[in-house]
């Protein structure tokens, strides 16, 4: 038996919660606080140790003393920077993102996807299918173009026949500028082997989607292909926005 101190360690990882959602809700909600929250459960604890004899008689043995509220002090408030795209510039909303301006202008650098391949298990043709025609519906805004793919269908979604799809694909044509590919759900498996293969024995930008990513409503489908094409258009070497800041 291995016996840990509490005080001495901390959370790491996340992999045993993503089957439940309601932990990995909460989790997520006691790592992912606004500054205010921060603030209230900070003197919130100042509180509870002034106000427990323990806690006070403790402090008081080692000669020490919290003071009731944290230590305040006056930052400097950086001016907002704009984000530039092709056409025009924007300032970020209070939330800083500005994923729906980049969905909707053209990119500063804008990659055309002309030869390509799409490669996903049978079982999964339907989802094939809605991807591809998600990715034409949803390019034209971002000032890309996505060309008809060499599509490989496989019988199963085994890692070998991912693998020799992959190879028997790249060996067979000249000039491949990206590989697609689909996996069944929680397959690390999977794309583990995709990304060896990609990234060292046959050197191709590549992108794996997740099928549960694209189930559910058309909006989410539509945000999630929309999130896909920006990686991809970055993969192969485009550039979606900048920044006015001087070196």
């Amino acid at each position: 038996v291995v016996l840990l101190v509490p005080e001495l360690t901390f959370l790491t990882g996340l992999s045993d919660l993503r089957k439940n959602s309601r932990m990995l809700k909460e989790v997520m909600w006691e790592m992912i606080q606004s500054p205010q929250q921060h603030y209230q459960r900070l003197t919130a604890l100042l509180r509870r140790i002034r106000d427990t004899p323990d806690a006070s008689q403790e402090l008081q043995r080692w000669g020490l003393v919290l003071d009731t509220d944290i230590y305040r002090t006056q930052g400097h408030i950086l001016p907002a920077e704009r984000i530039n795209l092709r056409h025009r510039s924007f300032l970020p909303a209070e939330e800083l993102g500005w994923h729906r301006e980049v969905t909707k202008e053209v990119p500063i650098t804008v990659i055309s996807i002309n030869s390509w391949l799409l490669i996903y298990p049978k079982r999964l043709q339907h989802l094939a299918k809605d991807l591809l025609a998600s990715m034409r519906s949803s390019c034209g805004a971002m000032g890309m173009q996505v060309g008809q793919p060499s599509v490989q269908e496989l019988r199963d979604d085994r890692i070998e026949t991912y693998v020799r799809a992959i190879q028997s694909s790249l060996g067979s044509q000249d000039k491949v500028q990206l590989l697609l590919c689909i996996i069944s759900g929680g397959r690390d498996d999977v794309y583990g082997a995709i990304k060896k293969l990609c990234c060292v024995q046959s050197p191709v930008p590549s992108q794996v989607i997740n099928a549960q990513s694209l189930m559910g409503h058309p909006g989410k489908i539509r945000s999630v292909v929309q999130k896909v094409l920006l990686q991809i258009n970055c993969k192969l070497g485009g550039q979606l926005w900048g920044v006015d800041i001087p070196l």
